[in-house]
This record gives structure tokens, C-alpha cells and sequence, in this order.
């Protein structure tokens, strides 16, 4: 049974409503963090303004139009993630005895570890008063390498797990062969890693930097629920639909 055509379908529908929803959410709970942190920047830049240190450059683009402008690039984002989370789903589901629903909310469970977990506790999501111009390509190898690490972490457990239904493992081999190997990933990704080129200012408050953070990552958990509830779903009524359809064939003759 090809399981590809049917999986993808419902990736890139339940990706069109994740993007949908974790975009919602952003403007509607993030944005007025947003706004207090460029508040800060703002003052700030005023302020080297009038010490002749620089010069305050007019607002190419409005706040209004950014806002439209991320609310596309969280959709398009989430498009792109599901093609990902596609292609782990049919293959999850080739091996597994899980029901859609569950097969899909644990591939993305995995999703979400690999592309929000790992890296934002790593290195956590600034404010936009946060960060230097100057180092965002450096941030931007870093995150990258989170994102590998985990990655290459959870392909290491399910190899692991495959391993041991495959050889009859006891259930405290397996325990400790995956503890073994998060623990082994947590060590190369917190301290291999360097951690983050750009210090907080002074003048950016702690609750101000924690709100940012923690609504940045239940934008991105948000998101891959919904990635894992709305493909699960749709998976489950379409081998319901199959079902029934076959049955009734079946039927009738």
C-alpha cells in the first residue's frame, strides 16, 4: 500500500492550518511584546541620536505591512516543514502499529523536539531590541547546529528502539540505551555548542526578554500541534472513508 499520496495531502493541509494558527497567534499574542521591545530600541536609538552617535533612520516599511509580512512567512515556513513531516510520517507509519492520529502526533512530537526544543532552550528566541546586526550569521550556524544535533539525536533513538524490537531487547536495555543516547545529544548540544554572540542590553528588562521567549516558543509548540492533530485527523477519515467503501463493496457482492 502506497501511503505517500495520501499522507502528503494531508501534511500539506494540516501545514496550511498550522501556519494559519501559529500566525494568528503571533499577531494576536506576540505582536504586542513586539512592540514594547522596538519601544525600547526606539528610545534607544533616540537617545545615541542625540548624542551624535547616530542617525535615526526613517521607517522604510510599516509596522502594519511587517506584521502581514511575517503572517505569510510563518504560513509559507509551515508549508515547507510539512514536506518534511511528510516524508518522516509515511515512513513512521510503514513501521509502526499506531493509529493515524498517534503515528502523527509522535512525528511531530519529534518535529517539534528537533526544530523548537532543542535549539530554543540552546539558544532562546531575543526581542527585536536583542541581538547584533553583525553576528546574525553567526546565530543563524549556531541554530543550524542545534538543529542538527537534534536531529541526528532523535534518528539515534529510533535506531536504537528499531534495534531492540528487532534483537528482543529487555524493556531496562532500552530504557537505558535511550537515556544513554539523549544524554550523550544534551552533552554535545549545551556544551559543545558556544553559547549566544549577543549579551542582553541593560536597558531591555528580564520580563520583558522572558515573555518574548515564551510566547515565541507556544507560537512554534502551537504549531506543530496543530501540523500533528489536523494530518492525524485527516489520515484517520480517509482510511475510515476507505474502509466503509471497501466494505460496502465487499457487501454487495
Amino acid at each position: 500500500m502506497n501511503l505517500w499520496p495520501s499522507t502528503l495531502r494531508a501534511a500539506l493541509a494540516g501545514g496550511l492550518a498550522a501556519g494559519a494558527v501559529a500566525a494568528t497567534f503571533s499577531v494576536v499574542v506576540v505582536e504586542p511584546t513586539i512592540r514594547l521591545a522596538l519601544a525600547v530600541e526606539d528610545s534607544r536609538t533616540a537617545m545615541e541620536h542625540t548624542h551624535g552617535e547616530s542617525g535615526h533612520d526613517a521607517e522604510l516599511v510599516s509596522r502594519g505591512m511587517q506584521q502581514v509580512g511575517g503572517a505569510v512567512a510563518v504560513i509559507v515556513a509551515a508549508l515547507l516543514l510539512s514536506l518534511l513531516y511528510a516524508v518522516a510520517l509515511t515512513r513512521f507509519r510503514r513501521s509502526s502499529n499506531l493509529s493515524e492520529l498517534a503515528s502523527a502526533l509522535v512525528v511531530a512530537g519529534g518535529g517539534f523536539a528537533i526544530f523548537a526544543l532543542a535549539p530554543g532552550l540552546k539558544y532562546p528566541a531575543n526581542p527585536p531590541a536583542v541581538g547584533d546586526p553583525d553576528t546574525v550569521t553567526q546565530r543563524t550556524l549556531l541554530y543550524a547546529c542545534a538543529i542538527a544535533i537534534a536531529a541526528l539525536t532523535v534518528t539515534a533513538v529510533v535506531v536504537v528502539v528499531r534495534t531492540a524490537r528487532r534483537r528482543g531487547w529487555s524493556s531496562t536495555r532500552v530504557t537505558w540505551s535511550v537515556v544513554g543516547v539523549l544524554a550523550a545529544g544534551c552533552v554535545i548540544l549545551f556544551a559543545g555548542l558556544p553559547a549566544s554572540p549577543d549579551a542582553i542590553p541593560a536597558d531591555v528588562g528580564a520580563g520583558l526578554v522572558w515573555e518574548f521567549r515564551v510566547k515565541s516558543f507556544g507560537t512554534l509548540a502551537l504549531l506543530w500541534t496543530t501540523l500533528g492533530l489536523v494530518t492525524g485527523t485527516l489520515l484517520a477519515r480517509a482510511n475510515h472513508t476507505a474502509y466503509n467503501r471497501t466494505h460496502r463493496v465487499l457487501s454487495s457482492r
